[in-house]
């Protein structure tokens, strides 16, 4: 069997639109209709990032073993009434700012979650600079609609593309990002308003929940 026959017994196993598998991808809806029309191959990034989503191999999708992916376990589906999928952007740093990134997978949250913010992104929280409040690595959800308030905790972007989660406080002549950590080697940041000439700060969202990714570690 192909690898563009593989890939699309593995999206109809999961009951996947080509919409949805071209997220999970990291290309378009029209690259997987190449690809199971057997037009064009998927490069091996895009077989990887199948093959993570799905927690398989690459040889699984690339070899003939619909047998093993048959066996594997489904990808996350929304449960009727209980959840919804919402994306995952990827990384966020809470140490040091880091690059924002294109949606990486889509993740079951509460519905109840989902419909109060239902504009709201994910993001994997990395470092500690905010361990006070959030734990490393959790899933923070970034609400873009939400006033950001002095005080409060958001995603703020420094030079327009870099993004961090710290305390947000804006004054008459600065911003101030602080962070709230066990570690004392973080330090509170602050941006007159001759540095933001240079260095523009933008905020990208509120934090309004987190929750533990499904395979953390205790």
């Amino acid at each position: 069997m192909s690898i563009g026959k593989n890939i699309k017994k593995l999206r109809e196993l999961h009951n996947l639109s080509q919409k949805e598998l071209a997220e999970i991808a990291g290309v378009s809806d029209k690259a997987v209709s190449t690809w199971e029309n057997e037009v064009k191959d998927p490069r091996m990034g895009a077989i990887q990032k199948i093959a993570d989503h799905f927690g398989i191999l690459k040889s699984d999708i690339i070899e003939d073993k619909m047998d093993v992916l048959s066996k594997k376990p489904h990808a996350p589906k929304n449960i009727e009434g209980h959840s919804v999928r919402m994306p995952l952007l990827g990384s966020i740093a809470a140490g040091l700012p880091l690059d924002m990134a294109p949606i990486q997978e889509w993740v079951n949250v509460p519905v109840e979650v989902a419909e109060r913010y239902p504009n709201a992104f994910l993001v994997t929280v990395n470092g500690d600079s905010m361990n006070k409040l959030i734990p490393p690595n959790v899933l923070a959800l970034i609400d873009p609609t939400q006033e950001v308030r002095n005080g409060d905790v958001a995603a703020v972007a420094v030079n327009g593309y870099d993004a961090t989660l710290k305390r947000f406080f804006k004054f008459q002549n600065g911003i101030t990002l602080e962070p709230e950590s066990f570690n004392p080697k973080h330090k509170t940041q602050y941006y007159d308003a001759k540095t933001q000439e240079h260095t523009p700060i933008h905020i990208k969202g509120k934090l309004v929940w987190y929750m533990p990714p499904l395979d953390i570690k205790f």
